[in-house]
């Protein structure tokens, strides 16, 4: 069997799928002009790969694969895919491999936001010594928009430290770690009871533009939003306006639209606002992780059994 691997960094995958799945011919492609000469080249049957470059992903250069017969995602989203069709190729994606990383970057935003770590660390760059009150967790509630695996991670870690935890859920059903689960036409309710939201939904149509004008009049007055999800999903000009009418008390945000973010777009400026570059999921050692997971599925697709974490085309996840 072909598998091609497609990473900026593509040798250390190679030498740990062959050291788990010792039986397969790997071929490597390290950048996103050359995946077509590539792919033409070596012909995969499978095909893995990492986004790495600020630029539209060659999809062409995958789905015109004749022989290709499934795409593994390191990552978890696929909106970078656009459309397949799925009776033609099966996508699985790297749901859970970032899930507790995530977790904990969400309960680190809600600590350093309600403690005042953006206003202080600025203050500390200009060296300015001021008393400041600050706020407190105990006792608040925290709103999981998308109880999917991250969700559920953030949900399990708020709610050991007491946090109560509500959600909301394509299909609601009773989770472990929340108090109330939300379809989609109760995001507004869940939102009301929230101190804290964090958002880490998939970005599909249905999600595109969800966190609105609307959705932040819905939180609760002195709110903090934490965005784990994909750029898009908040609308970064609402968010503003919600900021600035003190509305909103702070955001921590993993994602823009568009990413890289403008260098010169009034957010950076926000001593209420936290910025990380999307990076909130790389851990050190999670690409391998990711290969692990798809090594894991490999061996089930080698078997002739059913692999996990099939992305939906329609649903996007």
């Amino acid at each position: 069997m072909r598998v091609l691997i497609h990473n900026d960094r593509p040798e250390p995958l190679r030498e740990r799928l062959l050291e788990l799945v010792p039986d397969v011919e790997v071929g490597l492609c390290d950048s996103y002009d050359g995946l077509v000469t590539a792919t033409q080249a070596f012909e995969p049957e499978v095909q893995f790969h990492i986004r790495f470059e600020d630029k539209p992903y060659p999809v062409e250069a995958v789905f015109d694969v004749p022989g290709l017969r499934w795409l593994g995602v390191g990552g978890v989203g696929v909106d970078h895919l656009g459309p397949w069709d799925p009776e033609a190729i099966t996508v699985t994606n790297g749901a859970g491999v970032a899930s507790e990383a995530l977790a904990w970057h969400v309960l680190g935003s809600i600590i350093a936001l309600t403690l005042k770590y953006p206003l202080f660390a600025r203050r500390q760059a200009e060296h300015i010594w001021a008393w400041q009150d600050v706020g407190h967790v105990w006792g608040k509630t925290v709103c999981v928009v998308g109880l999917g695996h991250i969700g559920r991670d953030i949900a399990k870690l708020c709610n050991a430290v007491g946090l109560r935890v509500v959600g909301t859920r394509a299909n609601p059903q009773p989770t472990d770690n929340v108090d109330q689960v939300f379809g989609p036409d109760g995001l507004h309710k869940a939102l009301a009871e929230a101190d804290y939201v964090a958002v880490c939904t998939p970005k599909v149509p249905s999600t595109i533009g969800l966190i609105d004008g609307a959705a932040f009049a819905a939180m609760k007055p002195g709110a903090c939003l934490i965005d784990v999800s994909r750029g898009g999903v908040t609308l970064a000009d609402q968010l503003m306006a919600a900021l600035d009418s003190g509305h909103l008390a702070g955001a921590s945000l993993d994602v823009f639209d568009p990413e890289p973010m403008p260098d010169d777009h009034p957010i950076w400026g926000r001593e209420d606002v936290m910025i990380t570059p999307h990076s909130c999921a790389t851990f050190e050692g999670w690409e391998l992780k990711a290969l692990e997971m798809f090594a894991d599925n490999l061996k089930r697709l080698k078997a002739g059994q059913p692999l996990f974490n099939v992305v939906d085309p329609v649903r996007g996840y």
